[in-house]
């Protein structure tokens, strides 16, 4: 399946390039600036996400789109991330619709899942306030899609708590809308199990037009 991953050099988006091509997808990898190693059945393609033009003229001919963009806070505030990853979003889903294809897998935030009955995450006391301007710019990108504003098959991913280099094990607990822990109350995954879930979600199409989230 021709797919292509935005944000394909982040600590996520690399996974998940990395796990497509390891299934025999083809893979148009975009990133802003960075180089990739050249590998096979993989295309790299620096461009801004910003533009809906470039989306589409990239996007077209493809059977689905995966973005794990993120502005990184390293380099931005979270108030410059919360302007950026409403623009770069707004410009991926025109340049989807204009290339005509309908599947799309947003990777989100953990902030929108629900810590606890009627609270989501970043809305409980135990979430960084630091982080907070772009977790709620994340958490409107998934109501905006649960509310049809968005004529697309999409799936949106969350993350648990704590998402890290670590071992691809395949072994993972899926949820929907609330935060999962184990039983030492703990909220994590490995990148390369999540990049597992979202690849497994492109083969499989469980969540169409719903929210998934992956954790041990």
């Amino acid at each position: 399946m021709p797919i292509v991953v935005f944000g394909a050099s982040g600590n996520i988006g690399s996974n998940i390039r990395n796990e497509a091509l390891l299934r025999g997808h083809r893979v148009t990898a975009v990133t802003h600036s960075s180089t990739l190693e050249p590998a096979e059945r993989l295309t790299a393609v620096k461009a801004d996400i910003a533009d809906p033009q470039v989306v589409a003229k990239i996007v077209a001919g493809h059977d689905a789109v995966i973005s794990a963009y993120s502005p990184g806070l390293r380099r931005h505030s979270a108030e410059e991330a919360a302007g950026l990853i409403e623009r770069a979003h707004a410009s991926l889903f025109e340049g989807v619709k204009r290339a005509g294809v309908r599947r799309i897998i947003i990777v989100g935030g953990v902030g929108s899942l629900q810590a606890s009955p009627g609270t989501d995450v970043v809305d409980s006391d135990f979430y960084p306030a630091e982080h907070k301007a772009h977790t709620l710019r994340n958490r409107e990108i998934l109501r905006s899609l649960k509310r049809g504003e968005h004529d697309l098959d999409w799936t949106y991913v969350s993350p648990p708590l704590s998402i890290k280099a670590g071992e691809r094990t395949g072994r993972f607990r899926l949820g929907e809308d609330a935060l999962l822990r184990d039983e030492a109350g703990e909220s994590r995954i490995s990148e390369a199990d999540f990049a597992i879930a979202i690849l497994d979600e492109l083969d499989k199409g469980q969540f169409i037009r719903r929210r998934f989230t992956a954790a041990y």
